[in-house]
């Protein structure tokens, strides 16, 4: 077995503390400090202020960057849309499930039937837009003040909070679901979340940066605060949601309006409140090894920068939240996770995040924890963060090795196998993810030659949560590496793990999920050596059924000649299918071989042989309907069925060398070969799913 190197042991060291452990902290006075109370200290606003007065060209240019935007704000017409802003999820052609693309403010075009939408809600998201770009000038210019004492800056963020301070109200209330008796919208925007982000991140740090200089009047201030401030967070705090990644920014807005208004009770209720502050949504929504609930990387970090402001605000007004140790484990546990090209796994509703894409978060981790573990993924060159909390630029250490790993509360398992291919897979088989989960129990992602060939679907780049795509492709199963039963997606569902082994040669997963489809026992064992990643998968049921084998693989279906009859369009024969193109079937008793192209990398992949087998390949929808990704499709039915297949990646014209996959029963467990260039892999399983590997060499 491989031994786990120090910086492993030491990234891990915070998830064995349990949140029990966290006392709930007691709230100060607020009232009683001067602003600014929560955006900065009085030494991190002067560590800005020396940088843009400084002599280092790349540190000043960071700080001049935002008093630019400033000078660009105070260019700019201040504009008020005469109503709130609209989610993005209705900037979609609802034919083609596209993003529209924007003539004029009012006319919004599809790319591709060229149809044009006008009126709400296709205006109101353009509003949205001209209302976040107000904010992001107030902002600005907030800080410009903050940072060059000159009072013009200050005067835009005031007039952009007074602006909204006399439309607040007047702006109708709407939701992002149109259903204007839900509790979860708002005046500014459709969404207590999106107001919550824009007050905790906008709003109130604006406020908090000009509230104390001579610019504003006492009456503006009373305006701001009982116009804008109040009302906002009164509004917020009216949706208590919980589980959420929305209850988060709820917690960051309230304790933030809290602290600029005055009054601890909103504070109290950010950290404390049972069932939805800080300290139960540790608890709650977090998991042992420090996975937001979600079980999606896109949104484990987009909660993050919500208990980043939570937890800033805090540290500056007193309360300690950064000691917490789940929230710890939530920064120390994505370094486990990153893919041969940088990213992680695009489970769930993601698009694709990195270690790289959120050093800017990082920062501040580094800085609560201090932790040398955390420097290989910090940014190289200065930033706003690193200037404002101090951390001095130098060279940083790389990157150590990741070993594999099972993650047993979030429900993954990482295999890295190293060697000049570098092949890495994870399969996931933790609990849903509820609304931004999706129903791919059992699926893998795999990845060779530092680049992503079996992919996970993630989300449509634009948002399409109310469109059909969505649940029938990108949420369903048949989009992800998985098994479909009788042409359904699975119900919500947990597996479990049943096996786990890693040694220097190969790295085995064995995992189990008895509740995607009703009488039906999926059983996958993924093995991996330096050269091939096998899949072999064992369904037993109590009936008849239909079941479908997906894989999706970027880039080109090269090979496949039992796929010889085109099918337009394709098989339609459940949902999501009429998202295939280019579909080919055929049927086979033999084995066969599908090869996909991505760059100057080959994968092969390499199926056993079953009586009547059907095999359907094709390309299926990737970040839009208009990224196309191959894939294959093999059909087998009956009271039970089991596939045997490996993937086998190859560089520039190194040939595939694995000739065969097999399988037989033997000895009350089943026998797998993988025969290579006349070489025999044995993997032996016995009734218990224990695996015993014999290489063509006699190795283990």
């Amino acid at each position: 077995m491989r031994i786990p190197s120090l910086a492993f042991v030491l990234l891990l060291s915070a998830s064995w503390c349990h949140s029990a452990d966290f006392a709930k902290p007691a709230i100060p006075d607020v009232a009683q400090l001067p602003y600014p109370r929560i955006t900065a200290t009085a030494t991190e606003i002067s560590r800005l202020q020396a940088a843009y007065r400084g002599d280092d060209k790349d540190t000043r240019g960071v700080v001049a960057e935002v008093v630019r935007e400033a000078e660009e704000g105070l260019k700019r017409p201040l504009e008020f849309p005469p109503r709130g802003g609209q989610h993005n999820q209705w900037y979609q052609c609802d034919d083609c499930e596209l993003a529209l693309k924007t003539v004029d403010p009012t006319h919004h075009q599809c790319p591709k039937c060229s149809k044009v939408y006008s009126g709400e809600p296709y205006d109101d998201v353009i509003f949205s837009h001209v209302h976040s770009r107000n904010l992001h000038s107030m902002r600005s210019a907030a800080w410009a003040y903050a940072i060059t004492g000159e009072e013009k800056y200050a005067r835009l963020a005031a007039d952009v909070l007074l602006g909204y301070a006399k439309r607040y109200r007047e702006y109708p209330y709407h939701t992002a679901s149109r259903n204007n008796k839900s509790r979860s919208g708002g005046h500014l925007y459709e969404q207590t979340l999106t107001e919550a982000g824009a007050f905790a991140g906008s709003i109130a740090p604006a406020y908090d940066l000009i509230a104390s200089g001579s610019v504003l009047t006492d009456e503006e201030r009373e305006t701001i605060q009982e116009g804008l401030l109040r009302p906002m967070v009164e509004s917020i705090g009216r949706y208590k949601a919980g589980k959420s990644n929305w209850q988060t920014w709820h917690n960051a807005a309230m304790l933030a309006g809290g602290a600029v208004l005055g009054d601890r009770q909103w504070i109290d209720r950010a950290i404390n409140d049972a069932g939805n502050g800080f300290v139960d949504q540790m608890t709650l929504s977090v998991s042992d090894d420090g996975m937001w609930y979600e079980n999606s990387w896109g949104y484990h970090f987009y909660t993050l920068s919500a208990m980043i402001d939570l937890a800033e605000y805090s540290r500056r007004l007193g309360i300690d939240l950064w000691s917490h140790p789940r929230l710890e484990s939530m920064f120390t546990l994505p370094v486990q996770y990153v893919m041969s090209d940088g990213r992680l796994p695009r489970f769930g509703d993601d698009t694709g995040a990195s270690m790289g894409s959120v050093a800017h978060a990082l920062e501040f981790a580094y800085h609560a924890y201090g932790k040398p573990t955390m420097l290989p993924y910090l940014s190289k060159s200065p930033n706003w963060n690193s200037v404002l909390l101090g951390r001095t630029i130098g060279d940083l250490p790389e990157i150590p090795p990741v070993p594999s790993r099972v993650f047993h509360s979030a429900g993954h398992a990482i295999a890295r196998t190293g060697g000049p291919k570098g092949l890495v897979s994870a399969v996931t088989f933790g609990p849903y993810g509820g609304f931004h989960g999706h129903l791919d129990k059992l699926s893998f992602v795999f990845f060779a030659y530092g680049s992503e060939l079996g992919i996970d679907p993630g989300r449509a780049r634009s948002q399409a949560y109310r469109l059909p795509v969505h649940s029938h492709w990108y949420k369903a199963t048949l989009s992800h590496n998985g098994v479909v039963v009788d042409g359904r997606s699975q119900a919500p569902a947990a597996g479990k793990l049943l096996y786990f082994d890693d040694d220097p040669a190969t790295t085995v997963a064995v995992v189990q999920c008895s509740e995607a489809y009703k009488g039906v026992v999926h059983t996958r064992l993924l093995l991996q050596t330096a050269d091939y990643l096998l899949v072999f998968d064992d369904l037993r049921a109590d009936a008849e059924h239909r079941f479908d084998w997906f894989y999706h693989n970027r880039g080109e279906l090269r090979e496949c000649s039992v796929a010889d009859k085109a099918v337009e369009p394709a098989d339609s024969s459940f949902p999501g299918m009429e998202y295939v193109q280019s579909a080919r079937i055929g049927v086979t008793d033999e084995a066969s071989r599908v090869v996909f192209a991505t760059g100057d990398v080959t994968n092969t992949l390499t199926f056993d042989a079953a009586p009547g087998t059907e095999l359907l390949v094709g390309d299926g929808v990737g970040a839009s309907v208009f990224d196309r990704v191959p894939l294959v499709r093999v059909t087998r039915r009956g009271k039970s069925a089991r596939f045997a297949a490996v993937l086998e990646p190859a560089s520039g014209s190194t040939p595939a060398v694995v000739r065969s996959v097999s399988w037989k029963e033997k000895d009350g467990g089943i026998q797998i070969e993988v025969i290579r260039n006349g070489e025999r892999d044995v993997i032996a399983v016995d009734g218990d799913w224990k695996i015993t590997v014999v290489s063509g060499d006699g190795s283990r």
